[in-house]
């Protein structure tokens, strides 16, 4: 056989391949919180909800949801980042009954499911998991075994999703900040304190407010549009931020967390935020806090009901009881045939030009 029909029957049987390869579930992960804030002294738990998060059907790993602080810039493992350097986490063990700290939520289909203490990702890139803030104080363990001290007080912190098992993904890196604030009056939890308490020496340091945190300030939110359906994007304009500070987005009253925005270099920002699909109708606020100058601007806005999306046409049953051929026979049945085509056209044009 020539050089050339080899090639060409590689490049068929690769086509053939490509075409038949199951895709993956992904659009812009991102994570909402059941809460806005966090008791600094005491646990916290929350209900975590991700969405448009790349499932990659019956791959090896999942997804590791930490709760921690990450550096400003690229923390993300895909840009180079490492634990202890760029990120620190609340240490947990990779138990199913472990503290909450830490979930694994593994792969539809995954060889690792039977050991995701937070579930399994839906094909469509979603899930769901409960986990626990241990306070606004944690101990952080680098690779190497040094320790550090973490004051989620003075540093932002909030929820780290990365690629599990030593699988780096960036479509899947995301960081979503929490707040720390004292409930007035009562702890957020009483009798329940936090699992990895500060040393005495960063206990006395109060409240984020006696810690040295900016108290909050006014900035001015608008809309072009007061009313959204559910599922849908909406952009939202503000000033009256800090230069170039991250900022969380909530949804009221029930204070969802949304994808975070980010203002210039005039403490101004722009920001198209899409409302969950599972959101009820009802009237919101769409709040946007500055994460370093504790900037609040809020505008009023009124979600609609998602549109209902068309029945699903039944799928005729099977007539056959066999069981279904695997697609890689139908791969290999149609790139050897596309070989002994591309064989037998070459030959026939030799035997032509001779």
């Amino acid at each position: 056989m020539s050089r050339t029909a080899r090639g060409l029957g590689v490049l068929a049987a690769s086509a053939v391949l490509c075409a038949l390869l199951p895709g993956t579930a992904h659009a812009a992960a991102q994570v909402s919180l059941s809460v806005t804030t966090a008791d600094p002294d005491y646990a916290t738990n929350v209900t975590l909800r991700g969405t448009g998060f790349q499932a990659v059907a019956k791959a090896h790993g999942g997804v590791y949801i930490t709760f921690g602080w990450v550096a400003d810039g690229a923390w993300q493992p895909s840009r180079g980042g490492s634990a202890g350097a760029t990120y620190r986490y609340v240490q947990d063990t990779e138990d199913k009954n472990n503290k909450g700290y830490q979930r694994y939520v593994a792969f539809p289909g995954s060889d690792t499911a039977a050991s995701a203490n937070g579930g399994v990702m839906s094909a469509d890139g979603s899930w769901s998991t409960n986990m626990v803030i241990p306070g606004a104080r944690f101990r952080a363990v680098d690779r190497a075994g040094n320790t550090s001290e973490v004051d989620c007080t003075k540093v932002r912190c909030g929820f780290i999703t990365m690629g599990a098992h030593g699988v780096v993904n960036a479509n899947n890196e995301t960081f979503t900040p929490v707040r720390f604030a004292a409930p007035a009056g009562t702890a957020n939890q009483p009798g329940t304190q936090a699992q990895a308490p500060a040393p005495a020496q960063q206990q006395q340091q109060g409240t984020p407010q006696q810690a040295g945190q900016p108290a909050a300030r006014a900035a001015t939110v608008s809309s072009a549009t007061g009313v959204v359906e559910a599922g849908r994007e909406v952009t939202v304009t503000g000033t009256g931020f800090a230069a170039d500070e991250q900022l969380t987005v909530t949804l009221g009253p029930s204070k969802m967390f949304l994808a975070p925005a980010k203002s210039d270099a005039a403490g101004a920002v722009s920001h198209t935020a899409t409302i969950p699909a599972d959101v009820p109708a009802g009237a919101y606020t769409l709040d946007l806090t500055g994460a370093s100058s504790g900037a609040v601007g809020s505008v009023p806005l009124t979600v609609t009901a998602a549109a209902a999306q068309a029945a699903p046409q039944p799928v005729a049953a099977e007539s056959s009881t066999s069981d279904p051929v695997p697609w890689w026979w139908v791969a290999a049945g149609a790139a050897f045939l596309l070989l002994i085509i591309t064989v037998l056209f070459l030959r026939k044009r030799k035997k032509v030009e001779a």
